[in-house]
C-alpha cells in the first residue's frame, strides 16, 4: 500500500510542516489516497467555505462565474465556495501516479532539495493570492499608490520563493536602453541576470524565469531592434512565453 511507502510518509510530513509554517490549512479530498491529493487553503477561505456549507444553495466559483457570464446573474459571495490556492498530487508528465513526481511532472521529488523546492512553489502561490487580495482591498489596480511598498514587497518575496522553488532563477526586462541595449543587440550581452539573493529595487526587472529560454531571448531582442512596426501583440507574445515556461511577469508601483 502507498501509505507504507517511505516516500509517501516523507511527503505527507513535509506538506503538513510547510502548511504549518505558512499558517494555512490542508485538505485531502482523495480519501483512498490513490494519488495523494492535497489542497491548500488560507484559514479565512476555510472559514468562508464552512459558512457556504450552511446555505441552501451552493456554487463552485466556476459555476457562479459561468452563470454571471451567461445571463448576468450575480450569485451572492456567501453562496460561492472559494478555491484552494495550490494543490499537490503525485503524478508524472503522463499524468500517471508516481511518488517520484507531483503535479504532472512539474515537481521532481527525487532531487535532494525537494522539500525546499516544494516550499518554494507553495510560497509563490500563497504570495500571489495575498498580493491580489491586497490589490482588491486597496480598490483595484487604479487605486494603488505610487511607490506602494506593501505591493512591491510582494514582488520581491515572490522572486525569493521562485528561486527556492526552482533552484536557479533569471531576471530580465522587455525594454533595454543605451549601452545595455547595444550590447544585447550585438549579442555581447544577455537579457538574463541570475538571481542569487541580491537586493531587488522597484522597477529593476519586469520578469523572472526558471531557465534561460532561447525563444524568449530572441523575442526580446527583436522587440528592442525596433526595425519592424511595434505592436501590443509582440508584447503579449513575450508575456505569454514567460508564463509558458513557468515564469512571472511583474508590475511595480
Amino acid at each position: 500500500m502507498m501509505s507504507n511507502d517511505i516516500r509517501y510518509t516523507q511527503q505527507t510530513e513535509a506538506l503538513n510542516e510547510i502548511a504549518g509554517k505558512f499558517g494555512v490549512v490542508t485538505c485531502r479530498p482523495d480519501r483512498s489516497g490513490s494519488r495523494n491529493t492535497v489542497l491548500f487553503y488560507t484559514e479565512e477561505d476555510v472559514e468562508h467555505n464552512h459558512l457556504v456549507d450552511q446555505q441552501p444553495t451552493r456554487y463552485r466559483w466556476k459555476e457562479a462565474d459561468d452563470i454571471r457570464r451567461r445571463d448576468g446573474t450575480q450569485i451572492p459571495a456567501e453562496c460561492i465556495y472559494r478555491d484552494c490556492f495550490w494543490s499537490f498530487e503525485n503524478s508524472d508528465t503522463d499524468d500517471r501516479f508516481n511518488l517520484d513526481y507531483a503535479n504532472k511532472g512539474k515537481l521532481d521529488l527525487r532531487c535532494p532539495d525537494w522539500k525546499e523546492r516544494l516550499e518554494g512553489h507553495i510560497g509563490v502561490a500563497l504570495l500571489r493570492k495575498r498580493q491580489f487580495q491586497y490589490v482588491r482591498m486597496s480598490g483595484g489596480w487604479g487605486a494603488l499608490r505610487e511607490a506602494d511598498e506593501q505591493y512591491n514587497s510582494f514582488n520581491r518575496s515572490i522572486i525569493a520563493y521562485m528561486k527556492k522553488a526552482h533552484g536557479h532563477l533569471y531576471l530580465g526586462n522587455v525594454n533595454y536602453y543605451d549601452e545595455q541595449r547595444e550590447q544585447i543587440l550585438a549579442g555581447r550581452g544577455s537579457v538574463y541576470e541570475e538571481y542569487t539573493g541580491q537586493e531587488i529595487y522597484d522597477f529593476s526587472y519586469t520578469f523572472a524565469v526558471p531557465t534561460k529560454d532561447a525563444s524568449l531571448e530572441e523575442m526580446i531582442r527583436s522587440w528592442n531592434k525596433g526595425t519592424l512596426p511595434l505592436s501590443t501583440k509582440q508584447v503579449d507574445q513575450i508575456t505569454h512565453r514567460i508564463d509558458e515556461i513557468g515564469g512571472e511577469n511583474f508590475i511595480w508601483f
